[in-house]
């Protein structure tokens, strides 16, 4: 394509003014690149209910009720209580999934009888290998001299 060759550009909407337009080639050109994006920029915003500043101001909102009422509300819209319900129902599948396998309930102490909850994951070696040493003294010193 020439740079002076003409372009014609037809509009999508048959309302529109002039249907066929004809452009030079370099100024087509310059008309739609304007419309691409630079990169690693985002395409699509939120305007409205879903924008990150009606977001934030919702969630202040929420925050400030809840300290002026003592207490949590809880969720307010529908999408949220079904979210937190989500969250809930995937918690407890682990504990489901091991109650199927191994026949016993984990977050159920073997003593007591009451449910508990995980309140960490430990990953390091070190300090897994320090817990297990631990309850294997422990264990020793329960365990009692056979009677003779």
């Amino acid at each position: 394509m020439a740079s002076g060759c003409p372009v014609a550009y037809r509009a999508r909407s048959p309302r529109a003014t002039p249907l066929y337009r004809l452009f030079d080639a370099g100024e087509f050109l310059a008309r739609v690149i304007m419309h691409v994006p630079e990169p690693r920029r985002h395409l699509v915003r939120y305007y409205g209910w879903y924008s990150n500043v009606s977001r934030g101001k919702r969630r202040k909102a929420g925050a400030e009720n809840r300290d002026v009422e003592g207490g949590d509300a809880g969720p307010s819209s529908r999408a949220a209580r079904a979210e937190t319900r989500d969250a809930r129902a995937l918690r407890r599948s682990w504990a489901q999934l091991i109650k199927r396998i191994y026949e016993v309930d984990p977050p159920v102490c073997p003593s007591c009888g009451t449910e508990m909850k995980v309140i960490a994951f430990i990953t390091e070696h070190d300090v897994v290998d320090a817990i297990l040493r631990h309850l294997e003294r422990k264990q020793a010193q329960k365990m009692r001299a056979p009677p003779s």
